[in-house]
Formats: structure tokens, sequence, C-alpha cells
């Protein structure tokens, strides 16, 4: 690999659980991508800039930003301690479910990576993203990060190690995105968290099982709609966070009658998504939208579309 001094890099929004694969399935979606852009100096000195272009403020002190620890992160795998000079251009929405501090921390690993001959595997750069998100999130969420690095669908085989299977299937479809606007906690991925049991009951978690079994056959055969039956079969944590979703079993319902193949909640929420064929995806957003607007909620919504390459380098 050349001997690079700069290097620019984006990284995709994701969707994490997927329904029953909660903390270890994801997907990256294209519509929404974070930038960073790392230069190396000669000095040990950090020089930490954001370029906000989201609705919410995000951490600017370098020491508390997912982008930066990540970045620090590898070069600590790497044996390596240099200066640099990172800017981040954030542009995928905080706060709503789509793992936003999540490709910030990807696209800094990867690019770091990138600057320091690519000494690093894919799995070290996923447990480094973790680390930068769990300063912003209090928690590492590979889910997140793993499908923002390596594009489509992730699995987390081992949370420790990490290990991480990528599947990008042969087929096409899209996600109906909406967000409906709903007053939570600051910290709301940790009030989402809050929300889940404690404890699950036998029979429930035999159920959660065979409907992550599901999820995998499908996703490993290519058969949306049993994709789309897994992800609206989630008997643990959809049932916990639906509260914190007005009316959601409603337009849930909404989805799935105008031909949605499956919908539930965007990770911690508050969005929402439906696995959809093309051809349907916006009556199906239309049908969401209308469903939250009869109940006097705001949601705006897009279709997205599957992002099957992650963390890549932007040519200029």
């Amino acid at each position: 690999m050349l001997d690079m001094k700069s290097v620019e890099v984006s990284a995709p929004a994701t969707i994490a659980n997927l329904g029953p694969g909660f903390d270890v399935v994801g997907l990256a979606i294209e519509n929404y991508r974070d930038v960073v852009h790392i230069e190396l100096t000669d000095d040990k000195v950090i020089s930490f800039e954001i370029v906000n272009n989201t609705s919410v403020a995000v951490a600017s002190k370098a020491e508390e930003n997912s982008a930066v620890i990540s970045a620090l992160k590898v070069m600590e795998y790497s044996g390596v301690r240099k200066g640099f000079k990172m800017k981040l251009v954030k542009n995928v929405p905080v706060g709503i479910g789509l793992g936003s501090s999540g490709a910030s921390a990807a696209a800094a690993a990867f690019a770091m990576n990138i600057l320091l001959s690519g000494k690093l595997p894919m799995e070290v750069l996923v447990k480094s993203a973790g680390e930068g998100e769990k300063v912003a999130c209090g928690a590492p969420h590979l889910d997140n990060v793993a499908p923002s690095l390596y594009g489509g669908f992730t699995m987390i085989l081992d949370v420790e190690k990490p290990e991480i299977f990528n599947i990008k299937p042969s087929v096409d479809f899209s996600i109906v995105l909406v967000t409906p606007r709903v007053s939570l906690p600051r910290n709301k991925t940790e009030y989402a968290r809050s929300l889940l049991p404690k404890k699950v009951e036998l029979e429930t978690m035999v159920k959660q099982t065979a409907s992550l079994t599901r999820l995998i056959v499908g996703l490993m055969s290519g058969n949306l709609e049993m994709v789309g039956r897994a992800i609206s079969s989630d008997f643990v944590v959809e049932p916990a966070r639906s509260i914190m979703i007005p009316r959601f079993y409603e337009v849930k319902e909404a989805a799935l009658k105008s031909g949605a193949l499956g919908f539930t909640i965007s990770g911690a929420g508050p969005s929402v998504f439906a696995l959809t064929y093309p051809e349907d995806a916006e009556n199906i957003l239309y049908e969401v939208l209308r469903k939250f607007n009869e109940n006097d909620i705001e949601a705006k919504g897009i279709v997205a579309k599957p992002s099957w390459i992650g963390a890549r380098i932007e040519e200029h």
C-alpha cells in the first residue's frame, strides 16, 4: 500500500437488530454517509473539526467524539502514536436509530487504518469503532459499526473477538424508513435499553430463537418473504420499545396491509422501517405517513436502498 499522509473516507448509516437479531444483526443503507478526512502530522497533537449537516448537536470535544476515539484505538492496536488533523462531516441523522455515531466511528477507523498501511484486519476495525461508540453512547454497538464498515448485512458471531459474518444477497429490495417526531430523553439509546426486560420467559425465548433462525436462513437463501416475516416477529425488544412510538402497532398493521414484507423499529428508534419490493415502496411510505398523520403524529420518511459497500475512500 502506498505511503499516504491524508485520506477521506465515508461510511453509511445502518439499521440495527432487524427484529429478532438484537445487538447482533445489522444492515447498511446508502442514503446517508458520514465523511471523515484525516491527515497525519509530525507532532502528537490532535486537531478536530466538525461540519454538522444534521439538526442535532454532536460531541465537539475530541475526547468525547466516537470518530476520534476510534482513530486512536486503531493507532493503539497498530502500535503507533502520531498526531493527526481530523475533519468530520456529519450527514447521518443523529438520535433516530440509524447508527449515527457508529458511521462516524467506522469511517474514522477505516481511514486511520489506510494511513497506517492497512495493517489491521476488519474485525479489529470493528472493535476499534465499537470503542468509539462506547464513548458516544455508553456501549459498543457492533451491530451498527460492523455493517457500516463491511456494507450489506452483518451478523456478530462472537462479541468479544469480535467475529463477523458478512452477507450481500443478490436480491433487489427497498427500505421504507420513517421517523415520527416524538419526545424522548436526551440519552435516547440508554433510555431505550432501560425499557428492555431483565428476564425472558422460556417460551418467549424459544419463539425469539425461531425468528432469528428464520432471519438467518432468509438472508442466506435470499428469500425476502422469509426475511420480512422474521423482521416482523420480534417477541422481546419490539414489545418493550414500542411504547416510545405512538400508535406503533396501528402503523405496523397499515404497512403490512400495504404490501410490506416486514416492519419493525430501526435500532433503538424512534425510526421505523419496512422491508419491501422496490415497486411497492412509495405506496407503503405513503400509507405509513398517512397513518401517523391521521393520529396527529408528525413524521417524515424516505425510500432507502441497502449499501453493499461499507466504508470507502472518497476520490476527488
